[in-house]
């Protein structure tokens, strides 16, 4: 590089009062110009060490045209702070054994340039992804909480009003489904408004010509109960089921389409209990009028 590089980066690291340069290896080349430097000047040498590159999966070095490499760029994706410095510690050391998830406090106790290693690490979208669903599990319920009302805040949803209780319970049947906070609404947007739509491919398997009117039946079981729990909804399908002659998929899956609209989730009893006695039959009622 320009020999006034060399000489403003010497410089203004001795009055910075750096003590140690740690930079990656394409400036290893560049160190025994620095170390001139400072025993030209009669200062004190900083300790250096150099990290390996971080490579994309064809092993060629990670950048811009290839994908985000800006800390900031993965923040605004939902990545929390502590999975990314999880994901990078990981990427060029090893703590000695199999363990991969750390808290800041455990990586800064257990970390030492000692174990970095030397050759280039592979950048893994998945085992970020990963890492950011086991940090995220993780978090206490009100900090997750507080993560999902700002999320909400700057949501289409911003103008309905959802309690902290009612949101933790959502959070309790979802913690496990989800990598991200923005995946709340996007895997379980039923729990925030009524489905505008219901999945083809369960109407097709799951909606028969007989759905409506067990549901029906199902609706008026359910209007009898008074404040119900997971075990009275779940009870009074049983009721239906019996007196119909039906197994209880026959009631279950059309009953989960048309709560919320999808073929999968969390446990239906969950989703009606969350939702709620009036909801649930109000969404019963929209999607026999719907799906005829």
């Amino acid at each position: 590089g320009y020999p006034t590089y060399h000489l403003a980066n010497v410089v203004d690291d001795h009055l910075m009062g750096i003590t140690h340069v740690i930079r990656g290896e394409e400036w290893l080349s560049s160190t025994p110009k620095h170390v001139l430097l400072y025993e030209f000047f009669g200062w004190e040498k900083p300790q250096f060490a150099h990290l390996p590159l971080l490579l994309n999966p064809d092993r060629s070095k990670l950048s811009k045209r290839q994908g985000d490499v800006a800390v900031e760029e993965y923040r605004e994706k939902g990545y929390l702070r502590e999975a990314l410095v999880n994901f990078v510690a990981l990427l060029g050391w090893n703590p000695g054994d199999d363990r991969e998830i750390f808290t800041l406090d455990e990586l800064q106790r257990e970390f030492s340039l000692e174990r970095v290693n030397k050759s280039g690490a592979i950048f893994n979208i998945e085992k970020l992804n990963w890492l950011n669903f086991q940090h995220l599990r993780r978090k206490p319920d009100v900090e997750v909480l507080a993560m999902l009302k700002e999320h909400l805040s700057k949501s289409p949803l911003n103008t309905r009003n959802f309690d902290d209780g009612y949101l933790l319970k959502v959070i309790a049947v979802m913690r496990d489904r989800v990598s991200f906070v923005r995946e709340f609404l996007e895997k379980s947007p039923y729990f925030f408004e009524e489905p505008a739509e219901y999945d083809e491919a369960t109407v097709r398997k799951r909606w028969k010509k007989e759905s409506a009117g067990y549901l029906r039946a199902v609706s008026e079981e359910f209007a009898k109960l008074s404040n119900p729990q997971k075990p009275d909804y779940e009870a009074a399908l049983q009721i239906v089921a019996d007196r119909l002659k039906v197994g209880k998929g026959e009631l279950i899956h059309p009953l989960r389409l048309a709560v919320s609209g999808k073929g999968e989730g969390p446990g239906l009893f969950d989703i009606l209990y969350i939702l709620g006695k009036d909801e649930t039959l109000r969404r019963i009622a929209l999607a026999i009028e719907r799906l005829k």
